[in-house]
C-alpha cells in the first residue's frame, strides 16, 4: 500500500462539496490503510455532478452550470469555466494532449485546452442533454450519449461525428477499455459491451437494476455496479459472470481503479468510500482494505496522483531533445561545401570530356590558356 501513499481520492457530493482523501498505510500491517481527509472545498451552488483529474488539476462540474478548476499541488482554486448554459453532466481529460472535454444538458460538447483554458471547439449534434461521455486512449475519438437516445462516435481530429447509433434508452455511462478495443454503455437495466472494430455488441450484462458505473480490471474483465448492494465481475472472453460480492448497503454510485488490483467504490446511500483488493482469480477472497464515512452523499469520484503532472515535463524534455537534434543539422554547411566541391570537380571532368570530344586545333589553342589553372587537362591531353 505504500506505492499509493501519494494518491488522492477526490469525490463530489450532493451537498456541494468536493472532498479529498489520502491513503495512509498501517504501520503494523502492510495490507491495510486509513483514508485521511486532505482537503474540503465548497465549490458549487448545487450538487456536484462530475469530477475528473489531469496534469496537476482537478476539475469539477455542477448543476450550477460552471466548472471549477483546482490546483492540487498548491491546494488552491485555480479558476472557473462558464462556457455551458446547463448542468455540466460529464467531464473527461486526455493528459497526453492536455485537453479537457466537457458535456452539458445544453446539448453541447466542448473541447478546452488545459493551461490556457481556452475553448477550442464546441460540438453540436445532440438534440437533447448529454448524459455520458468517454475518451479513447489515443485521444482521437470520443463517445457520447444523450437523452435523445443517440450514441455518437466523434472524430476529434476533424471535430465531426464519425457515426451515430440509435440505442434503446438513455445511457447512464460510457467506459472505454484500457487498450481501446471495447467500450461499455449502461442502458436501463443492462450493460452492452461494444467492439470498436465491428461497432456491434459483443456481450450484454443483465444486472436486473439500473447500472451506475463500470470499470475494466483488464482488457477482458469488467466490474459493474448499480442500484443494488452487490458488484458483479464478468469475463468478456468466457461471456459469463465470474463472481459477485456485497459492496454497499443499497447502491454502488461510482467506481474507479487504483493501480491494477485496488478497486475504489463509493455510495450515496451509506456515504462510504471503500477500497477493495480484487482479483480475477475466483479462489482468492476479495477483501476491504480501507473505508471511510464521508457524511455526504457521493455523486462522482476521481483519482489523482503526482505522476499525472510529470507528463508535461517529459514532453518538454523530449521537445528539448528534438530541438537539439534539429539544431545539429545546421552544421551541414561543410557537407554542402563538400558537395559544391564535388560539383566543381564534375564540371572539370565535363570540360575534359568536351576537350577530348573537340577538335585537336581547339585543344592547341586552349592549352596555353589552361596551363596555370587546369593541370589535369594537360595530363589528360
Amino acid at each position: 500500500m505504500e506505492e499509493f501513499a501519494e494518491h488522492e481520492i477526490l469525490v463530489g457530493t450532493y451537498e456541494e462539496f468536493v472532498l479529498g482523501y489520502k491513503m495512509v498505510p498501517h504501520l503494523k500491517s502492510s495490507e491495510g490503510c486509513d483514508l485521511v481527509q486532505s482537503f474540503t472545498a465548497k465549490s458549487h451552488c448545487g450538487p456536484v455532478r462530475s469530477i475528473c483529474t489531469g496534469s496537476k488539476y482537478a476539475i469539477s462540474g455542477g448543476s450550477d452550470e460552471i466548472c471549477k478548476i483546482f490546483d492540487i499541488t498548491k491546494r488552491a482554486e485555480h479558476g472557473t469555466l462558464m462556457h455551458h448554459e446547463g448542468t455540466v453532466s460529464c467531464l473527461a481529460t486526455h493528459s497526453a494532449t492536455s485537453h479537457l472535454v466537457t458535456a452539458s444538458d445544453d446539448n453541447t460538447i466542448t473541447v478546452v485546452r488545459m493551461g490556457s483554458w481556452q475553448v477550442e471547439k464546441t460540438l453540436y449534434k445532440h438534440s437533447a442533454g448529454v448524459t455520458a461521455l468517454a475518451l479513447h486512449p489515443t485521444g482521437k475519438l470520443a463517445f457520447s450519449a444523450g437523452k435523445d437516445k443517440k450514441l455518437i462516435t466523434w472524430n476529434l481530429v476533424k471535430a465531426r461525428p464519425a457515426f451515430i447509433t440509435n440505442i434503446k434508452g438513455i445511457a447512464e455511462f460510457i467506459t472505454v477499455s484500457p487498450d481501446g478495443t471495447r467500450y461499455a454503455v449502461g442502458v436501463h437495466r443492462r450493460v452492452d459491451i461494444y467492439s470498436i472494430e465491428t461497432a456491434g455488441v459483443e456481450y450484454s450484462i443483465d444486472i436486473k437494476a439500473r447500472p451506475n458505473c463500470l470499470v475494466f480490471l483488464n482488457n477482458d474483465t469488467v466490474v459493474v455496479g448499480g442500484e443494488s448492494s452487490t458488484a458483479q465481475m464478468h469475463s468478456l472472453i468466457e461471456k459469463k459472470m465470474l463472481r459477485s460480492w456485497e459492496v454497499h448497503t443499497n447502491r454502488v454510485r461510482c467506481m474507479a481503479m487504483l493501480g491494477e488490483r485496488m478497486l475504489v467504490t463509493a455510495s450515496s446511500s451509506d456515504n462510504m468510500i471503500k477500497i477493495w483488493n480484487v482479483s480475477t482469480d475466483v479462489t482468492e477472497e476479495i477483501a476491504c482494505v480501507a473505508s471511510v464515512d464521508t457524511t455526504c452523499r457521493v455523486t462522482c469520484l476521481a483519482i489523482w496522483h503526482p505522476g499525472m503532472r510529470l507528463g508535461g515535463k517529459k514532453r518538454k524534455k523530449e521537445t528539448a531533445k528534438e530541438g537539439s537534434e534539429v539544431e545539429s543539422p545546421q552544421k551541414k554547411v561543410k557537407l554542402s561545401e563538400a558537395t559544391e566541391d564535388k560539383k566543381v570537380v564534375e564540371t572539370v571532368t565535363v570540360e575534359q570530356e568536351i576537350s577530348t570530344a573537340g577538335q585537336k586545333k581547339i585543344k592547341k589553342k586552349k592549352k596555353p590558356a589552361k596551363v596555370p589553372t587546369d593541370g589535369p587537362v594537360e595530363v589528360a591531353g
